[in-house]
């Protein structure tokens, strides 16, 4: 079991290894028609450039995660941690938190020179970066306490259900996929209204010709022009962006301030009239129940792991643990991420061709074009992924098979 296992890490890990290195490698053919013209030949001497430094640091931080990983699987280093935070705790709830905070812990401080070294040496040599040492630092202070709490209430969620329900497995991965679904979507109703502004400040779009604009556009489409924000990231970084989310009343875009600095006044509208598409082909409830629908694989996966004692010994733990089986789930997950990815991804991909079809229609084909160019410029964006790579990670099409999408269109 344990040899499965570690096979099954190292074979996700090499398959993940080729898909990234055909796709540098495929990359650099010569560019697609769509995509030609978009960087010149300094833009695209540094694209070149960043997507290397890029990948050679993307690599070496997945090469030392999964070697870790095999390291303390095979060490039996879980079942150490067991007796030890058996020994700190008596109830077996304090036991599980404590086991899955040292290892969130763990990787916290073999992840965290990584990030560092691509905020501040990657991003900042390619002129991305504009986070301070302070946000940086904030930030993760920031991202540990949502952890702790956000974390410490879905693991004490799971673990009761587990205590009510462990001789009916059925009814365990019912309720886990109940709690997770409200969970979800609660989280989801919220994510600009209080994760978004834990780290960033949102302000309303200022009065003048640009709202105007907006506003007799939102109003065509029947969309409440008071949910449209502008996020201060140009603190973190001059990549552009905006993004749609919430549901009913809680709908809202948000527009980065970079995008706003760099783009012309009909790109904007077209990047909102894309945003706007996504509420008029109600692409998030359509996301957010495919995401439901994946979490009650997830519940399945879970309730097996917890009635399996012979995983957890064979890592030298006394029998089932429940936090070492949410530690297992993360890793028999990703084979199944992989999988699910497929359609997850293709119908997110669709949806933002519709999008981009919704964006050309009300605020014009050339704009929409334009608006794309420029976020492929300003983010050095890769423009001739392989489509092995797009139909495992994509979640939105390539660059150029938009603006040919759009080109069809008219």
């Amino acid at each position: 079991m344990q040899a499965l296992i570690l096979g099954l890490i190292l074979a996700i890990y090499l398959l993940d290894l080729f898909v990234t290195l055909i796709n540098d490698r495929y990359s650099r053919q010569p560019l697609p028609e769509a995509a030609r013209g978009i960087y010149d030949d300094a833009q695209y001497a540094r694209w070149l450039d960043y997507s290397l430094v890029s990948l050679r640091h993307s690599l070496l931080t997945k090469t030392v995660m999964t070697a870790l990983l095999l390291i303390l699987l095979a060490s039996g280093t879980f079942g150490w941690l067991e007796r030890l935070t058996s020994a700190w705790f008596g109830h077996p709830l304090l036991q599980t938190l404590a086991f899955l905070g040292l290892f969130a812990l763990f990787n916290l401080i073999i992840s965290l020179p990584f990030s560092y070294y691509r905020t501040f040496v990657i991003e900042e040599k390619f002129g991305f970066n504009k986070t301070t040492h302070k946000t940086f630092l904030l930030d993760t202070l920031k991202s540990i306490g949502l952890g702790i709490a956000l974390g410490g209430v879905v693991v004490s969620l799971l673990y009761l259900l587990y205590q009510m329900f462990s001789a009916q497995l059925w009814l365990f991965i019912l309720s886990a996929w109940g709690a997770l679904s409200v969970i979800i979507i609660v989280l989801f109703v919220l994510n600009t209204k209080l994760f978004v502004k834990l780290f960033n400040k949102l302000t309303p779009l200022p009065e003048g010709e640009l709202r105007e604009e907006i506003e007799a556009l939102a109003a065509r489409v029947g969309f409440n022009v008071r949910a449209i924000s502008v996020m201060d990231a140009s603190k973190r970084s001059t990549k552009l962006n905006a993004f749609f989310s919430g549901l009913g009343r809680t709908r809202e875009v948000v527009l980065f301030d970079t995008l706003l600095e760099k783009l012309k006044k009909e790109e904007i509208l077209s990047v909102l009239a894309h945003e706007l598409g996504h509420a008029v082909h109600k692409d998030v409830p359509r996301l957010l129940a495919v995401q439901i629908a994946v979490l009650g694989i997830y519940a399945v996966l879970i309730g097996f792991i917890l009635q399996s004692p012979a995983l957890a010994q064979a890592f030298g733990l006394s029998g089932v643990h429940f936090g070492f089986s949410l530690v297992l789930f993360g890793i028999l997950s990703e084979p199944l991420d992989l999988l699910l990815s497929l359609p997850v991804n293709a119908i997110s991909r669709r949806a933002e061709f519709a999008a981009d079809a919704f964006a050309a229609q009300m605020a014009g084909a050339q704009p929409t074009r334009s608006a794309l160019r420029t976020l492929a410029q300003e983010n050095l964006a890769n423009l001739n992924p392989h489509p092995l790579y797009v139909l495992l990670h994509y979640s939105h099409p390539p660059i150029p098979e938009r603006l040919r999408a759009i080109g069809e269109q008219g």
